[in-house]
């Protein structure tokens, strides 16, 4: 952005009538009568913008309503602060309880915010139900971006939000306790041995197997898919979950519990507690971990996921994302504030430092906070090993199908082939 942080528009009141509401309302237009060294101003479109007039019970006209979680949204105040004192238009940053419940109630009553900040798994979902509006950007702005954040936001050809940071699971390793960690999954039977003599009160490696999320990585590794590809969209009819290679990633999870090597039960919290205390050589998480090693005083470090015969781990990749409201009547100072205050190196830095965005979406944030960081660098390349995860729907179904799956069939009560094919089942149940 090229506006002085200490810019202040004198910002007269003007009085517009809503005819259609039957009320007034007093409205802030900045006046660019006084000097004005910088080359930014409102556009026509965005000062008819806010004399247009709308329904006062559902929105506020020229003024712009966020929604995203509490942690950022400390961060990015003085960035909205900031584009209040370039416009003098006002901007309210919320943190409501379950966006995912109030916003699409919100929306379809033509209410909520102007934006709203979540993951991009409900893409497809808030997309087809007509609650979000498709972004049109230029290729000069696109190409600030790595293209695999602007992939988890394409459905149905179109682009619906603006990717913020991408985020993936990696194996953590503590570097006191193991200095290779394996990139084959069958390895970890050997390391375990050893691990046990080397060091009695350690365990070699835990983590949530029973978890679709955290475990997908290992069967996608051996040729395992949830959907096939479909151009921009998935085939929902070619399920990849109980192919033989998928059955064979599951296999070797079975076989390290089957070898001691993983617990019949097992949990988020404990893998997380026992990592934290230095008797964990290993887990398989994301960045969420990592405040709570880093105040442990864990010396630790990422690695690539294993995989089965060795191919690296290929573990979801989840990106934030800004959605637009379809209904807002603000869509252009919306896009004003994500494109040229949020989206910038300095927007996302804010953001950044309130909680971790994982890897920036833009290319040049990115380039210069990963000269600094191994742990960033190391999460790029898992980034870049893994694969955007479905923004569909039906991935729900796929969660709770496959889970079962592992529960079933780690803890004895079925077959791998058994398990998976029964989770394909009820994938395809209508």
């Amino acid at each position: 952005m090229d506006v002085p942080y200490n810019f202040r528009p004198r910002v007269p009141r003007i009085r517009v009538e809503n005819r259609n509401a039957f009320v007034k309302t007093t409205l802030a237009i900045p006046d660019f009568r006084g000097s004005f060294s910088s080359k930014k101003k409102l556009s026509p479109i965005l000062l008819a913008l806010a004399l247009l007039p709308m329904n006062l019970s559902a929105w506020t006209n020229g003024e712009l309503l966020i929604w995203m979680d509490n942690d950022r949204a400390k961060g990015l105040a003085p960035i909205a602060q900031k584009f209040e004192n370039d416009f003098g238009l006002k901007i309210t940053i919320d943190t409501p309880e379950k966006i995912t419940e109030t916003f699409p109630m919100a929306a379809q009553a033509g209410k909520g915010p102007d934006v709203v900040v979540w993951a991009h798994d409900k893409v497809g979902e808030w997309a087809d139900a007509g609650l979000i509006r498709p972004v049109e950007v230029s290729s000069e702005f696109s190409r600030k971006f790595f293209p695999n954040a602007w992939q988890a936001v394409l459905h149905r050809g179109s682009i619906w939000g603006y990717p913020i940071g991408l985020e993936t699971v990696t194996l953590i390793y503590n570097r006191n306790l193991i200095s290779s960690p394996p990139t084959d999954l069958a390895r970890l039977v050997s390391i375990s041995q050893e691990m046990k003599i080397r060091n009695p009160g350690v365990i070699p490696i835990l983590w949530d197997y029973k978890r679709a999320f955290y475990s997908w990585g290992i069967l996608a590794s051996a040729g395992a898919y949830v959907f096939s590809k479909a151009g921009t969209s998935y085939d929902l009819g070619n399920i990849g979950i109980a192919n033989p290679r998928a059955i064979e990633g599951l296999t070797e999870i079975i076989a390290l519990v089957k070898a001691g090597v993983l617990p019949k039960s097992v949990s988020y919290g404990v893998a997380e507690e026992l990592m934290a205390q230095g008797r964990l050589a290993m887990t398989i998480s994301g960045p969420w971990a990592w405040p709570n090693l880093v105040k442990s005083g864990i010396d630790f470090a990422l690695a690539p996921i294993p995989g089965v015969k060795g191919n690296v781990g290929r573990p979801f990749v989840g990106v934030s994302v800004a959605y637009l409201n379809r209904s807002s009547p603000n869509q252009d100072l919306a896009t004003e504030f994500l494109e040229n205050y949020f989206l910038t190196e300095q927007g996302l830095t804010a953001a950044d430092n309130a909680k971790p965005i994982g890897v920036p979406a833009l290319i040049s944030l990115y380039e210069r906070m990963a000269k600094d960081s191994a742990l960033l660098r190391e999460l790029k390349a898992g980034v870049d090993q893994g694969e955007i995860m479905p923004n569909i729907p039906q991935m729900g179904r796929f969660f709770s199908a496959f889970g079962t799956a592992l529960e079933t069939s780690t803890e004895g009560h079925a077959s791998p082939e058994t398990a998976s094919r029964e989770a394909e089942a009820m994938m395809r149940e209508r």
